[in-house]
């Protein structure tokens, strides 16, 4: 009984380092998203975000690669995921129909400018 256990407590622990390891603070500092094509990158803000949960973004991040062109890796599939009206993680909330939103957006707004 006392070698079950230990083998039990050994397994959670080791779970829980696996969990840990997994799990990542999002970062401090805004970030650069660049693979927009000819558009200029944008400035995504975790901070800005706090409320909205990880894994609406980062919706396929088993991987351990965080980044949105680790999966959309050329601009046509980095513009679908951030305007397209069904799925685009930017549209989804910051578009004037959205129940959520908290500023509509235009392009300006993000690739500065253009």
């Amino acid at each position: 009984m006392k070698k079950l256990v230990a083998i039990a407590t050994a397994a959670l622990f080791f779970v829980g380092i696996g969990l840990a390891a997994v799990a990542a603070d999002a970062p401090k500092a805004p970030v650069k998203v660049s693979n927009f094509g000819e558009k200029t990158p944008i400035t995504y803000d975790h901070a800005k975000h706090a409320k909205v949960k990880c894994d609406v973004c980062h919706h396929k991040a088993e991987s351990g690669d965080f980044k949105c062109g680790g999966c959309h890796n050329d601009s046509g599939k980095m513009k679908d995921a951030a305007h397209k009206k069904e799925v685009g993680k930017c549209y989804g909330c910051h578009n004037k129909n959205s129940a959520t939103v908290v500023k509509e957006m235009g392009c300006k707004d993000c690739h500065g400018g253009e």
